[in-house]
Formats: structure tokens, sequence, C-alpha cells
């Protein structure tokens, strides 16, 4: 874990940058802004190879998510084969279980059908016209 030994150095930079200041009677926000100043040229000039074997972690980290390469485990494989299966199976038990359910449409399907049709008031043409006026001049309300 380069990352976190190259955090860990710049992190003791800041607070040794913060401990020199504080004896030299510095305070308030100035001791803070120029810790961190400090620590930052520091950690530029003195870690750079932390640094570089940081950024190399990293970035072979991040070539290895992309290419989908995951962590060796033995019984993955098995346990997501033997998962699949059981939803499959279970599935298939619901389906056949159930009184009726041939040539029918999954629920989710009915749902949609659903949602897309059109009904009462959807069109315009089916609205109520004492009420299709929006400005007032239907049915007056008591202030």
């Amino acid at each position: 874990m380069p990352l976190v030994v190259y955090s860990a150095q710049r992190l003791a930079l800041f607070v040794a940058a913060l401990l020199a200041l504080f004896w030299l009677h510095l305070g308030g926000w100035l001791l803070v802004l120029l810790a961190a100043v400090i620590a930052w040229a520091l950690s530029y000039v003195l870690l750079g190879r932390s640094r570089d074997r940081a950024a190399q972690w990293l970035a072979e980290r991040v070539a290895a998510r992309r290419s989908g390469a995951r962590r060796a485990d033995p019984d993955a494989e098995a346990e997501d084969a033997e998962v699949e299966g059981g939803r499959a199976a279970g599935a298939e038990v619901a389906r056949s279980t159930v009184p009726g359910s041939e040539g029918q449409a999954e629920p989710q399907e009915d749902a949609v059908a659903e949602l897309e049709q059109t009904g009462p008031g959807q069109d315009g043409a089916q609205q109520d016209p004492a009420r299709s006026d929006h400005h007032g001049g239907g049915q007056q309300r008591d202030r």
C-alpha cells in the first residue's frame, strides 16, 4: 500500500512543520497555512520516489479494474452458479404452480401496458366543461 505510506509521510511533514512554526510562536490561521505550504514544498522535494510508487500502484489498480480482472476466489464461481441455478429453478416452480398462468404476460409487462393506455381526462376531450375554465370564470369560491 504505497499510497498509505506516501500519505503518512506527507502527514508527518505537515505535523513537523506545524510544530516548528508553533515553536516560533506563530498562531492562528497563519500557522496552519504556512505549515501546509512548507509541508507541500518539502514533500515535493523529498518524497519523489514515494509519490512515484503511489502513482504506479494507483495506475495498476485502475488498469486492473478496467480490464475486469477480479481477485481469484475458488468458490466464487461455484457460489454464483448455485445462486443463479436456484433463482431459475425458483422462477420455474413459481410459474408452474400458479393456476391459469399459461400464456399470460409478466406482471411488469402488464404494468407497462396499463401506463401506456390513455384514460379519462388525459386527452382533454373528456374533461368536465365546468372545470375547464382556468381563469375562474366557471364556479366561484367563497373567499
